[in-house]
């Protein structure tokens, strides 16, 4: 036999992916798994684990996003924005590391180890006395995010193919407290308790180490022997792909740091923006030309995914549909507390929750029928083009339009959340290799994090240009045509920035009951203004998502009854004999 060295990298390659199996990672139809497997505790144990460990992880963005002022007043001033920045940041790297790696190393351990750290950042979040070090926390969440947001892989290969969407919406349930009411949630945390912005993070404690304590009891899938037979872990350790790694985590940092600063912390035009966006769009690219021309036993980007339309099609759409839903868990929030809640913050809360909520249901509504229903392309189509128009018409609501905001908002929530039940498990059903669905679904929600973020930035930077310019017209023109004088003016919308209440903005020379009715009505004129112009750009972003479905594959035919791999049963639930199968 030839020496290890002597061996080509594509042979060595093919060699780990020959070993022989304890349990094969393709285990055929579900005939072939055993009666009782469905209804074993290690099966539903597990299906509990996942779906509260997404909902912990949804719970690190929605519960903490609408909060963000509460936070800042608490323990601040600091750079409160970073709080949700890094959470996006986190989640975009991790995805790809958690899917790639543990398809290599086996997934137990990452998800035991990532709910942990969950916990662990929660802890020192929720402990803070200055807003770096809940920043810090949230860096910890983010990265345990990635295990949650991993759901899509991780109950869809312990499913029959054509069973993956309706195991999607089952998940989807376990994470509605958080995912479709953690603003409503967080508000009544602010309101109600004594300790205020911190019980989110003890929510998010409490959900992480309940998902630990699951995994370790009940998530059992082949581990690294099951899946390289006798071959050795230093070995595949060795020739891991730490160049590739290297590149994709400067590379996406970068850029999204760059990004991020951009009209914040720095000037668009600075070095402190240029450089970064520059340097990691660089080793971005640099990690794609690695990646397509080393030979490399285990990629962290096979480039070959990227050749798959129905995969790259599939992860564009998911991407540009979550850049409506973290653009909309933003603003709308916002928009419902200054346009619409005249005060009253639990309604605000309340109303805030929309986004979620539509977002989940309609995750849910197409996890379970969107298999039912067929032609995924043109469901895809009209689904997007619901949410497109509804967006739109938002362009056409005032101050006096509550109601009906409200339902458009919630129509396209839940339009992009259909979308989304149908092109995340496309991620993974679309490619050739099922060896590979954690690798292939985690660059998909790389994709989705980035472009996410991308959008988002475009977003913030539409908003602040516009609400700057509305509202240094709009409220100082009304106050004056309602009699109050320049100096009385600049003290009066210096009150508001303060957070000043009704009396103290009455004790301002020539301001009246009056005189504060009409300068609420002008800051929700003013606000109104400038959220319609997200919602004109939100258009665009509904444009490129109806031309790229139009390359999304009908996949129906790759919905079989194929499992890609079985969790190992206790000796107890194993015990039944293979002559009795499903």
């Amino acid at each position: 036999m030839a020496s290890e060295e002597a061996k080509p990298a594509e042979v060595e390659y093919d060699e780990y992916r020959q070993q022989a199996c304890a349990v094969p990672l393709a285990t055929g139809d579900i005939d072939e798994v055993p009666k009782n497997y469905f209804y074993s505790a290690r099966f539903i144990g597990s299906g509990f684990a996942i779906a509260i460990n997404l909902l912990a992880s949804t719970g690190g963005f929605a519960m903490v996003a609408p909060i963000l002022t509460e936070i800042d007043e608490s323990i601040g001033p600091g750079s409160i924005i970073w709080l949700s920045l890094v959470y996006t940041m986190m989640l975009a790297i991790g995805l790809t590391l958690v899917g790639q790696m543990s398809d290599v190393f086996g997934r137990r351990y990452f998800f035991i180890g990532g709910t942990l750290l969950g916990a662990v950042g929660a802890t020192i979040a929720s402990r803070a006395q200055t807003i770096p070090v809940v920043i810090g926390g949230e860096v910890l969440v983010g990265l345990s995010a990635a295990t949650g947001y991993s759901y899509a892989f991780v109950i869809g290969e312990l499913v029959p193919m054509k069973w993956r969407f309706l195991a999607n919406a089952v998940i989807f349930w376990g994470s509605m407290p958080t995912a479709g009411f953690g603003s409503a949630i967080s508000t009544a945390f602010v309101l109600y308790t004594e300790q205020g912005w911190r019980w989110a993070y003890y929510l998010l404690i409490i959900a992480n180490v309940t998902a630990a304590a699951l995994y370790s009891l009940f998530y059992f899938p082949p581990n690294f022997h099951q899946k390289h037979g006798t071959d050795s872990i230093m070995r595949w350790v060795k020739n891991y792909d730490y160049i590739g790694m290297f590149l994709y985590l400067a590379g996406l940092l970068l850029f999204i740091l760059g990004l991020s600063w951009g009209g914040s912390i720095y000037p668009w035009k600075s070095a402190g923006v240029i450089a970064p966006i520059i340097i990691g769009f660089s080793c971005l690219v640099a990690l794609m030309l690695y990646e397509a021309k080393a030979n490399i036993p285990e990629p962290l980007v096979p480039i070959h995914l990227f050749k798959n339309r129905g995969f790259v099609a599939s992860a564009i759409v998911l991407s540009l549909g979550a850049s409506v839903y973290y653009s909309q868990a933003i603003v709308w929030p916002s928009m419902a507390a200054n346009v619409y809640a005249n005060g009253r913050a639990m309604w605000a809360g309340w109303a805030g929750t929309l986004v979620g909520i539509g977002i989940t249901i309609g995750e849910i509504i197409g996890g379970t029928l969107a298999k039912h229903i067929g032609k995924f392309k043109y469901q895809l189509l009209t689904l997007i083009t619901i949410s497109t128009i509804s967006l739109g018409a938002m362009t056409t609501c005032t101050p006096d339009t509550p109601k009906t905001a409200m339902g458009l908002v919630f129509l396209a929530s839940t339009a992009v959340g259909w979308a989304e039940s149908i092109v995340l498990p496309a991620c993974n059903i679309c490619i050739e290799d099922q060896n590979e669905i954690g690798t292939a679904t985690g660059i998909a929600g790389s994709l989705r994090s980035a472009i996410s973020t991308v959008a988002s930035t475009i977003y913030s930077v539409v908003l602040t240009a516009r609400e700057t310019t509305t509202l240094s017209t709009v409220v100082p023109a009304a106050l004056s045509q309602a009699g109050l004088s320049t100096s009385s003016i600049e003290a009066y919308m210096a009150g508001v920035s303060a957070g000043d209440t009704s009396v103290e903005l009455s004790k301002i020379s020539g301001v009246t009951s009056e005189i504060i009715a009409i300068g609420t009505r002008a800051y929700q004129v003013a606000y109104a203004d400038a959220y319609r112009t997200i919602f004109f750009t939100s258009i665009a972003f509904g444009g490129l998502a109806l031309v790229v479905a139009m390359f999304v594959p009908n996949f129906d035919a790759l919905l079989t009854n194929k499992v890609a791999t079985q969790l190992n049963l206790s000796n107890k639930e194993a015990n039944v004999t293979n002559n009795e199968k499903v």
